[in-house]
């Protein structure tokens, strides 16, 4: 027969090895023959513990201690089990009684400064710690648990620095500590030092591989140093050098996935995927990783823009845009508006419409948009002088841009003619245009529009704004018989329009296009957009104003639809095997054009 000491030993190997259903059976086993085993309710109500039942652990301990109210490791543990369920208050007196029993145990102190940690008493939780490290100068955890406190306190320079001390020490008493490095590496991003956050969440993640919180980390802090990120720009980050970063943190993303990681690390890397797609930085094989895992995401969490978005980029890489309209405007069917206009990728994808029914449709359209204001052209085109140039602004911005566009645009003699259409001018600014055209006469012309754009939706005045264009280059185009070239007001002539461009001789379309597949409404950039007089050139005119005019119709309208259209219409035509005289162009690589950052003139 087993002697109690023996069965003790028995469980206690079982239990240290891992076996926790053998140990548990002995534990119940010496119960059994004696409920009031002090020892055996106690490490029972541990290892109930460590397998997650919480509540059956703490019943047994607080048995334990009914049986023996005097043993100073009874109450710490089940003080560290109170904390767990989320109790510091009873959770420190639980560790002041053990500390009353057994005063120089060392991790009863220490759990006693996470508890007061817990409840926002610093200064006496760090005291607990410093007294841990009295008892056992070799108590690393109570340095890191320091060093965690204070980086996640109140910043200031004295705070961090005692931080980084708290960590140090921890680190020279564990250098292979990889939450140690861990710590360091959250504490330096809590300074805002990105850099610093990646070598310590680096060597956290080197010492545990398979760990995929740690790899998430490390991802954040990568693309956080990238620069890449609006909120955290850097001077010495250049874009140029953002792809490297950006792709280093996507693969980090996935290996964290594929490791364990949670929703967090899902979420951010769908959300980097964007990014990283529309600064046209991502790879073919990367986006298609991604979009498979975005298929899986979209399974569970219907609502993740970013997600669906990540598949339909995949589509439209593909050459499958048609699938990838189709995709959107299913997927979007049950949203609210409002929530349409709170995602960025569904107001980006939203306005996208390859489906050859709605495209077909548009040939019999008739845009209520386009009838719903006043039009007028105090100062028409002359009518011979070659192409023009056409811009259309508000109010602001052409009191903020205009002079410095003309000064450009019509500084070459004889150049280019320019016609300006404003939506909603003041006096000021008619007075203004009438003044100038007097000055250029034959060279510069006008339009004017008054229109209540307050029934839209909001944002909706903005995106008319550059809209309003196709309108007014439709009728440019059939007043003048001359090709009209649409840009943007900001923008800055260099030179005058070659011959061939200027007399519309052997295109129909002249595009400026974005070969970073950074999506459809970023291919073709209607900062300069060509149309000639031809037959091709009226009809496709016409077929943008007709996409633009549905959206407006239905409330629909977002900012890339003014460069979501003409891709749409032109990839139609493509896949019907209609191929258009087209002169191309290389995003911002014009000889006669260049577009410095706004606000720069």
């Amino acid at each position: 027969m087993v002697s109690l000491s023996e069965a003790y030993a028995i469980a206690i190997g079982h239990h240290r090895a891992g076996r926790m259903g053998e140990a548990a059976g002995v534990y119940r086993a010496i119960l059994d023959a004696d409920p009031r085993q002090a020892d055996a309710l106690h490490l029972l109500g541990v290892l109930s513990g460590q397998t997650g039942r919480s509540e059956e652990a703490v019943s047994l301990i607080a048995q334990a201690i009914a049986q023996d109210p005097e043993a100073a490791d009874y109450h710490d543990n089940l003080g560290s089990l109170r904390r767990g369920g989320g109790d510091a208050m009873r959770a420190a007196a639980h560790h002041a009684r053990a500390l009353a029993l057994e005063p120089a145990r060392a991790k009863a102190t220490f759990n006693r400064g996470l508890a007061l940690g817990d409840l926002g008493r610093m200064g006496e939780a760090l005291g607990c710690f410093r007294a841990a490290l009295r008892i056992d100068p070799g108590y690393g955890a109570a340095a890191l648990a320091a060093g965690r406190l204070l980086s996640g306190g109140p910043e200031s320079g004295v705070i961090r620095g005692a931080a980084e001390r708290w960590l140090a020490h921890a680190l020279s008493l564990a250098p292979d500590s990889a939450d140690g490095w861990a710590a360091v590496g959250r504490a330096r991003l809590a300074a805002g030092e990105a850099d610093g956050a990646v070598t310590g969440y680096g060597r956290a993640a080197r010492l545990r591989p398979g760990d995929g919180a740690a790899l998430s980390n490390l991802a954040m802090a990568t693309l956080q140093a990238s620069g890449a990120l609006p909120e955290f720009p850097r001077a010495d980050r250049p874009e140029a050098s953002w792809g490297e970063p950006l792709a280093r943190a996507l693969d980090l993303f996935l290996a964290a996935l594929e490791r364990g990681a949670g929703e967090v690390a899902e979420v951010a890397l769908f959300r980097t995927a964007v990014l990283t797609i529309h600064r046209g930085m991502l790879d073919d094989a990367r986006l298609e990783r991604i979009a498979e895992r975005a298929r899986d995401r979209l399974r569970r969490a219907a609502g993740d823009g970013a997600a669906a978005a990540c598949i339909a980029h995949g589509l439209y890489r593909r050459g499958r845009l048609v699938t990838a309209s189709r995709l959107a405007r299913r997927y979007l069917r049950g949203w609210s508006e409002e929530a349409i206009r709170a995602d960025p990728q569904a107001v980006k994808w939203r306005p996208v419409d390859a489906r050859p029914v709605f495209l077909e449709a548009l040939a019999g359209y008739r845009p209520r948009i386009a009838e719903a204001g006043e039009r007028s052209m105090p100062v028409p085109p002359a009518a011979e002088g070659g192409a023009i140039l056409l811009v259309s602004v508000d109010s602001g911005y052409w009191r903020r841009f205009g002079g410095w566009f003309l000064s450009h645009a019509l500084k070459e003699e004889p150049g280019d003619r320019v016609h300006v259409h404003i939506v909603n001018p003041g006096a000021e600014d008619r007075a203004d245009l009438d003044r100038r055209c007097a000055a250029q006469p034959g060279r510069l012309s006008w339009s004017l529009e008054r229109i209540d754009l307050s029934v839209h939706a909001p944002g909706a005045e903005t995106t008319y704004y550059a809209c309003a264009r196709f309108f007014v280059a439709l009728d440019l185009l059939e007043r003048a018989g001359a090709p009209v070239f649409i840009t943007d007001i900001d923008a800055r002539c260099t030179a005058p329009l070659p011959p061939d461009l200027r007399d519309g001789a052997g295109w129909d379309l002249t595009i400026m296009r974005d070969r970073r597949a950074r999506g459809p409404f970023d291919d073709i950039i209607v900062s300069f957009l060509g149309i000639a007089p031809t037959a091709a050139g009226r009809e496709f005119l016409g077929l943008v104003r007709a996409y633009i005019g549905w959206f407006f119709d239905r409330g629909e309208a977002a900012w890339t639809l003014d460069q979501a259209a003409p891709y749409a219409i032109l990839h139609d035509w493509m896949r019907r095997g209609r191929t258009p005289r087209l002169r191309e162009y290389e995003f911002l690589r014009l000889p006669w054009f260049d577009f410095p950052v706004k606000g720069e003139g």
